[in-house]
């Protein structure tokens, strides 16, 4: 009989340590999985929304080039390729494509913007140290 009053201790014991092990799994799935998947999705969605006619953007198979137009009701985007950056989209070129606003994101319109931002956030960062 305490054979047996072991046992169930044992499996009672086990038991109580199941339920937190899985709330930390479940927990580690969400913050290390989940959660920054659906910020990429949101940042995806906020680049894709800000898209407008002239802008030098990138689809997500890596093809480059200037919005000149959008459907009426913002789904579409046709793209010109075939130009050199900083130069004004040729209308006329052969190269038109047209792509779901989802695919395309837009691109700085110079390297020294993105790297002049993250400068300047860590001079603020800095200042504001020391004051």
């Amino acid at each position: 009989m305490p054979i047996l009053a072991l046992i169930a201790a044992a499996k009672s014991s086990s038991s109580s340590l199941f339920l937190p092990i899985l709330l930390v799994i479940f927990a580690g799935v969400y913050f290390f999985v989940l959660r920054p998947r659906q910020q990429a999705a949101r940042k995806q969605r906020e680049t894709a929304s800000a898209v407008e006619v002239g802008d030098h953007v990138q689809t997500i198979g890596g093809i480059r080039g200037h919005v000149i137009a959008m459907s009426d009701d913002g789904d579409e985007v046709t793209i010109a390729t075939g130009h050199e950056p900083g130069s004004e989209p040729n209308p006329n070129a052969p190269t038109h494509m047209t792509f779901t606003r989802r695919a395309v994101q837009k691109l700085p319109d110079s390297p020294s913007e993105e790297s002049g931002a993250a400068e300047s956030g860590e001079d603020g960062d800095e200042g504001s140290a020391s004051s």
